[in-house]
């Protein structure tokens, strides 16, 4: 990795969709800003496509493609996509059969009953009954953040069952199945957006904060992650390839101004200097 510079700013001067995580990368404690949403009505106004990547809830996901300035929502760590249609109306992709997806959350809901016997302190994330596919457990979000261990505790309870879990800065994500967020994202480019694996390198920008984003940084060239993703860079084997000064969404709307300097061909970094503060990824 290497530090961004206005040197750096030709590499994204392609970049015409940002997929992007939700919880803690757009949103700080679950509040988008004025000025986060304002940078995603900017890039949408300049042409460029945003598309949320996240875990969260299939009506948060619906509220999100409908409210927001988006071209697509990725909801429960890929499990579906969200586009409304030019007439209006909520287009849905599953990442296979919806009733088979229902059946094995019933089965994932056994489950996070022996994760929370497990790990008392947790419990289940209040939109659980809001979810198509996954489970999600809480252990930051309506509760006091829970430490490191008990949260590879509930990981580990969903994974020796033969689930795959992983952690978001708020919840343990947990789903039966190929899918996620990687995936799903790929699928969407493709099918939705036209762009191939060739396109992707200049043509595609990531940005995240939590090793629950690790596929999407490893299979994405061009990455940000936002300051507070720094105390789990060591521990990521796919890291950003920048880290933002800011953290949360402003850390957002720091990448959106640099990207948008980028299309419009300028030669220097808009606001502040960031190059010195996007090295720290670097060191990591």
């Amino acid at each position: 990795m290497t530090p961004f510079s206005a040197e750096d700013l030709p590499l994204l001067a392609e970049v015409d969709l940002v997929l992007t995580d939700v919880d803690d990368t757009l949103t700080q404690r679950g509040r988008l800003s004025a000025r986060t949403l304002d940078a995603l009505w900017r890039l949408s106004l300049d042409g460029v496509r945003v598309v949320p990547v996240t875990g969260g809830c299939a009506g948060w996901c619906d509220h999100l493609v409908r409210a927001w300035p988006v071209a697509a929502v990725i909801g429960e760590s890929g499990a579906f996509r969200f586009r409304i249609r030019p007439d209006g109306a909520l287009e849905q992709r599953y990442a296979r059969p919806l009733d088979e997806m229902r059946a094995d959350q019933r089965r994932l809901l056994d489950i996070a009953q022996q994760a929370l016997r497990r790990v008392p302190a947790a419990r289940l994330a209040n939109d659980q009954h809001y979810r198509l596919a996954d489970v999600a457990v809480d252990h930051a979000q309506d509760i006091a953040p829970l430490p490191a261990d008990q949260v590879r505790a509930l990981i580990d309870v969903f994974q020796a069952a033969g689930a795959h879990a992983r952690a978001s800065s708020i919840h343990v994500n947990a789903w039966f199945g190929d899918h996620d967020k990687a995936s799903m994202a790929r699928q969407v480019l493709e099918q939705d957006f036209g762009i191939d694996a060739a396109d992707r390198a200049t043509r595609v920008l990531f940005i995240g904060d939590a090793p629950n984003d690790e596929t999407l940084f490893g299979q994405t060239e061009l990455s940000f992650g936002v300051a507070n993703i720094r105390p789990h860079l060591a521990a990521m084997a796919h890291k950003p390839r920048w880290v933002c000064q800011a953290a949360y969404g402003d850390g957002f709307v720091e990448m959106a101004d640099c990207l948008l300097a980028a299309r419009a061909g300028a030669h220097s970094l808009p606001g502040r200097n960031v190059a010195r503060s996007m090295s720290e990824a670097s060191s990591c």
